[in-house]
């Protein structure tokens, strides 16, 4: 699987014309699942601002058939591999679940390729829970709950009025206006042989991220870049226990909530990039004031 290379892609569809190009750089990292495109809004949003570059995560391009368990720093390899061969510059990373956790993996080893982060929802599972699901799972062949799900999730559709359907009655996309989950209806489908589509992040490797999934605290002390945490007030996945226990690895993280569940990102698309430009923002107006004063003492 390492021969295969990351798409990358450079400043997508995302990029506005008006800009210069000496806007900041800023590469999105996706959730299990939920291809880019799902994104167009947050990342419409960003573009106003930043150079936005995306990365496709291997189940979207690997040729191979999923492993049961694949480490998730295999993904933050991937990242930094894209970054090393497409840009010469540290960017900001911006990641919303499994991306966050993937972008926190990356900084936390390559720090002087990541000018600061923002993490969206992230899976942040504590040791006392992590621990019993693996061994659970290695000497029980427990499957997890979610795990099951992605499995036995529809793969194809007769079209995509049919998927959209599907979708609007679940319970995870309610929150969703119909723009954001038709955006996510044709960014995860692609057309199928028999005319119809298909998925195209298969529910097997959906399954296999769900499993594979690290408790990652103890390499969030080694991280020094800025990171903003941003976390929906209803997730089911980063609860305020959470978030307590990722402000006490981080003491300087700044964490702000938003009226939403776990797919934030979708559900209020541009409260989620106002919240990332003013960060961004805020940071570098605090840089150029310290190099002002540099330049004075000089």
């Amino acid at each position: 699987m390492g021969s295969e290379l990351t798409p990358f892609r450079l400043s997508d569809q995302y990029l506005s014309e008006r800009h210069l190009g000496d806007e900041p750089r800023l590469v999105f990292l996706h959730a299990n699942g939920y291809p880019p495109g799902s994104y167009r809004q947050l990342l419409e949003g960003l573009a106003g601002r930043f150079r936005v570059d995306t990365i496709e995560h291997r189940p979207l391009w690997s040729k191979n058939h999923a492993p049961k368990r694949l480490d998730w720093q295999v993904y933050a390899d991937d990242l930094l591999m894209s970054l090393e061969n497409n840009i010469d510059e540290p960017v900001w990373l911006v990641g919303h679940s499994m991306g966050a956790v993937v972008s926190m993996l990356a900084a936390a080893q390559r720090p002087d390729l990541v000018t600061g982060l923002v993490a969206i929802d992230p899976v942040l599972l504590p040791l006392k829970f992590w621990l019993p699901m693996q061994l659970m799972a290695r000497l029980f062949a427990y499957e997890l709950p979610m795990a099951k799900v992605a499995l036995n999730r529809p793969h194809r559709f007769a079209h995509v009025d049919e998927a959209f359907t599907f979708y609007r009655a679940k319970r995870p996309f309610r929150r969703l206006s119909d723009q954001s989950l038709w955006d996510y209806v044709h960014a995860g489908h692609e057309q199928a042989a028999d005319g119809g589509i298909r998925l195209r992040w298969s529910g097997a490797w959906e399954a296999c991220v769900y499993r594979s999934a690290p408790s990652i605290f103890r390499k969030l002390k080694a991280m020094r870049a800025p990171l903003l945490g941003i976390v929906g007030r209803e997730s089911d996945v980063i609860t305020p226990e959470l978030v307590k226990l990722w402000q006490a690895a981080m003491p300087a993280l700044a964490v702000e909530q938003l009226e939403g569940g776990h797919l934030l990102p979708l559900e209020a698309p541009a409260e989620c990039a106002q919240r990332v430009i003013t960060f961004i923002d805020q940071y570098l107006s605090v840089g150029q004031a310290m190099n002002s004063v540099e330049r004075e003492k000089r």
